[in-house]
């Protein structure tokens, strides 16, 4: 008899112990779940962008539309190489995957403002169409860099640039804004790898970059824009994923380019690049400031937009 006792005693103990337990468990979990909900409701984003007001930053109205983009495929090639004999009026040489040409006669450019308009640019539109740029046809104006005086024309796959600076054309100006010379990268034939894959907004990719400290008080968002950039890298093709690539300007500070890789949300530091020990691979240079911060043009220095 006093064995069952303590026995039925044992065993309310153990219920009570565990009912307990349970309800403790489940007390953190909920917790959690209203955590990630207060995170991911719209009173939280409006906190970012009010503290990002706060600190005096300055950004266009955000789109939250989520897109789908696939992946591109290239194929690698020396067609610059193979076709700058066909160019004329200017005096070209191929280097390291990059088309370097010298114009016989400067493009007269003229604009009111820190950048030039499409109605603005039209004179560069024109020389293109005229046959006067390989593959003139694949790239589109992209943006312009006041304190290097660079517009910058980038090949447009899938609808969208690739701006990494492996298809782009740098236009360089002077002092009187004429286009005296050019440097030319040529991604190759892209092809859409897959279906389309969801990507985060605009708004998520910026929220992203001032949570992660990229961007600075008194800054202002210059551009947006969803892009291509090269992720992997084969000896005969090429892979390019989608990014978000950001543009802010502080006060007369060269512009500073940051990029947010679309699919994950991470800051992409550097591009990157995996190569085969075995395979063989062009490296392309240019002074395409694409995914570098904007320098000044008196230091002379050159940036890489390939890998080292």
């Amino acid at each position: 008899m006093v064995l069952q006792m303590d026995f039925k005693r044992i065993k309310i103990i153990f219920i009570i112990t565990f009912t307990l337990l349970n309800i403790y468990l489940l007390s953190i979990l909920l917790e959690k779940n209203q955590t990630d909900l207060r995170f991911g409701d719209g009173s939280a984003t409006l906190n970012i962008q009010e503290a990002m007001k706060n600190d005096n930053i300055e950004f266009p109205t955000l789109s939250t539309e989520m897109e789908k983009v696939p992946l591109i495929k290239t194929a690698k090639g020396n067609t610059l190489e193979e076709a700058q004999k066909t160019l004329t009026n200017q005096t070209t040489h191929y280097e390291e995957g990059v088309l370097h040409s010298t114009l016989s006669e400067p493009i007269q450019l003229e604009w009111e403002g820190v950048s030039p308009t499409l109605d603005d640019v039209k004179p560069v539109k024109d020389f293109i169409a005229g046959g006067n740029i390989l593959y003139g046809s694949a790239y589109s104006y992209f943006t312009y860099l006041p304190v290097r005086k660079q517009l910058v024309y980038t090949q447009v796959a899938n609808s969208i640039p690739i701006a990494d600076g492996t298809g782009s054309i740098i236009f360089s100006l002077n002092d009187e804004n004429e286009i005296i010379s050019y440097e030319q990268t040529y991604a190759g034939d892209a092809e859409v790898q897959g279906s389309g894959r969801n990507v985060i907004s605009e708004k998520t990719a910026l929220e992203s970059l001032y949570l992660n400290k990229q961007i600075p008080a008194n800054a202002s968002i210059r551009m947006m824009h969803l892009a291509y950039y090269r992720t992997l890298s084969l000896s005969d093709m090429d892979i390019y994923s989608p990014m978000w690539y950001v543009e802010i300007a502080v006060g007369n500070s060269p512009v500073d380019v940051k990029r947010v890789d679309a699919l994950t949300g991470n800051i992409i530091s550097t591009p990157t690049i995996v190569v085969p020990e075995n395979g063989s691979q062009s490296r392309a240079k240019s002074n395409s400031l694409l995914l570098l911060m904007e320098e000044e043009s008196s230091s002379g220095q050159k940036a890489s937009i390939g890998v080292e």
